[in-house]
């Protein structure tokens, strides 16, 4: 029983709820909606008006709709409509709410200012049907307005000004000055007293030129011209049929802008023609009309110069497409040239052959690719002098695949000791680069060479030799540790050190290479502070250094010769603190102790 009892209630309580839900909310909802547009001055859908115009006085303004969102005006021009302006204009008047009746049938309208109102707004819909409202004076206790529609004499007041509903031509009408597809334009002209500025679109960039002078350019800020001239809006509308263009001095404008589109022979053209106090006046070439465009976009246009859109990054380029770098530093020439076996490997051709140091190469070219132009200088070189560009001293130049090349010479440096002047291959327009890229860029010989002395494989190192003028340390290898055999034994030493001492040496480094030996006398290498041997599992030595004296002058270098080599090198003192040389560093005691 108490089963059926709960089912009862159950059923009840979800046929209340669906009540609620499907009859009476709906029926709330549709009392609201009612009461909504009852209230309405002029109920209509905007998306089903054909026709509209507002007559004033003598002076009437009409649109037709052309599009979906697309309206033209007929009276009293024939023009493009303002399809936003004109979309937010009807939707104001679709949900403008009246508040209050004031008279139901008025003896005189001429009371209110109904009887010729100063406004008169009609739709026209797609079925044929016609409406509208009069627009009145305004409210006495103000910010009210009185209304009636357009076949009723029902007096009604809203809260609104005549300001509201008042609108001129220019409010309605379109007032692009030029309409083009950003992404379609591939050239743009700026014609300036005989001058022509010629911003180019090519496959993946921009190319710029001008008197001469020819640039990569910046895509972005060519991107943000365009921006600025499609969203600047005539100003005012001066003369819609100009029986001639000389007043407006557009008859041989000394300023133009000629748009071109992808895939359109019909180009864009924007004449630019007399200043006057509100701005300057202009004619786009399709179009008969004179309007005025405001001061800013004459300056945006006019200022617009080759420097102004050219690239800031110095270089751009795929490491893998360059063969060579050649660096001209003072009298020095340094020829770097890509291993085709190995292509991240680079040798050293000049100024003798030798391994380059892959690091450092890359580094460079990092430098190079993410170096950019400070400033670019107004003018085209013609005194190669005064930048110090007519013999320059530094020089970078990069090789490609295809065998083109690409340059930048270093002139002098600036009034502003941080700065340089350069200049890139094919280009008359001079630049400033900040010093730190230039030192980034041209790197010393002794930077780009491959310092590194040994070349051996630790894995098949099995026994260490170190001597010193004191005594003897070898150690030897078992399984993945290192023990000590000479002068004392120590089955497994302190921590990594033989590991480390590989490590030292293979990373070890000469700091220059002397031409000619100076004798043991002075080097000390007969008699060394060092000597360190790698021996493999059968004691064939796989590398051998040997540290002598200090150099005389420069005492944190030492000479240094490897293996049974005549060559002498310099090689900074720290090794001599990396290979230890007391027993208590094997045995993980302080030496100092």
């Amino acid at each position: 029983m108490k089963f059926k009892g709960t089912v009862a209630l159950t059923t009840a309580f979800i046929g209340i709820v669906l009540y609620y839900f499907l009859i009476d909310v709906p029926t709330e909802e549709r009392k609201r909606e009612e009461k909504i547009r009852s209230e309405k001055v002029l109920p209509f859908d905007s998306d089903n008006v054909e026709i509209f115009s507002i007559i004033k006085e003598k002076n009437t303004i009409a649109l037709k709709r052309s599009g979906a969102d697309e309206w033209q005006m007929t009276k009293p021009v024939n023009a493009k409509g303002d399809s936003g302006a004109v979309s937010t204009f009807l939707s104001f008047i679709s949900n403008l709410s009246f508040t209050r009746v004031v008279e139901e049938s008025p003896k005189n309208l001429n009371t209110f200012g109904l009887d010729t109102p100063v406004i008169k707004i009609t739709l026209s819909t797609k079925e044929g049907e016609t409406k509208g409202i009069r627009v009145g004076d305004n409210h006495p206790m103000g910010n009210k307005l009185y209304l009636a529609r357009l076949n009723e004499n029902r007096v009604l007041t809203a809260d609104i000004t005549k300001d509201r509903l008042d609108k001129r031509t220019y409010d309605l009408r379109d007032k692009t000055i030029l309409s083009f597809d950003i992404s379609k334009v591939k050239k743009i002209e700026y014609t300036r007293n005989g001058e022509i500025l010629v911003l180019k679109k090519l496959e993946n960039s921009w190319q710029l030129s001008e008197g001469g002078v020819t640039a990569k350019g910046d895509a972005n800020k060519i991107i943000n011209l365009l921006n600025t001239i499609q969203t600047e809006r005539i100003k005012e509308f001066i003369d819609e049929q100009p029986e001639q263009l000389t007043p407006y001095g557009l008859n041989n404008p000394k300023h133009t802008l000629k748009l071109t589109e992808q895939d359109i022979n019909k180009s864009i053209i924007l004449s630019i023609g007399k200043k006057v106090d509100n701005g300057f006046y202009a004619k786009a070439f399709s179009e008969n009309n004179v309007f005025l465009i405001n001061q800013s976009l004459f300056d945006t246009i006019n200022n617009s110069r080759l420097v102004n859109f050219m690239d800031k990054s110095l270089v751009d380029f795929e490491t893998e497409e360059l063969t060579n770098i050649t660096l001209r530093m003072g009298g020095e020439i340094v020829q770097l040239i890509r291993d085709k076996k190995d292509l991240h490997r680079w040798t050293i051709e000049k100024p003798f052959t030798t391994n380059a140091n892959t690091a450092t190469v890359n580094s460079l070219l990092f430098d190079l690719k993410g170096a950019r132009i400070v400033k670019f200088l107004s003018a085209p070189v013609t005194n190669k002098k005064i930048h110090g560009l007519h013999h320059p001293k530094n020089e970078i130049t990069l090789t490609y695949t295809n065998g083109k090349t690409w340059a930048l010479t270093l002139g002098n440096q600036t009034q502003n000791a941080d700065h340089y002047f350069a200049r890139r291959t094919d280009e008359k327009v001079v630049f400033t680069l900040k010093k730190s890229d230039v030192e980034t860029i041209f790197r010393p010989l002794h930077d780009l060479r491959d310092r590194t002395l040994l070349e051996f494989n630790s894995d098949e190192v099995q026994e260490i030799k170190i001597r010193n003028p004191e005594q003897t340390f070898v150690l030897k290898k078992s399984t993945n540790k290192w023990k000590l055999t000479q002068p004392e034994s120590i089955d497994s030493v302190q921590g990594f050190i033989g590991n480390d001492i590989l490590w030292t040496l293979n990373s070890l480094e000469f700091e220059a290479t002397l031409s000619k030996d100076p004798g043991n006398e002075l080097t000390g290498l007969n008699q060394p502070l060092l000597s360190v041997e790698l021996l493999n599992k059968k004691s064939m030595i796989l590398a051998h250094v040997v540290v002598g004296k200090p150099v005389a002058k420069s005492p944190e270098l030492h000479y240094l010769k490897i293996g049974e080599s005549p060559t002498v090198h310099t090689v900074k003192k720290r090794i001599l603190n990396e290979i230890p040389s007391n027993i208590k560093k094997f045995n993980g005691q302080d030496p100092s102790e």
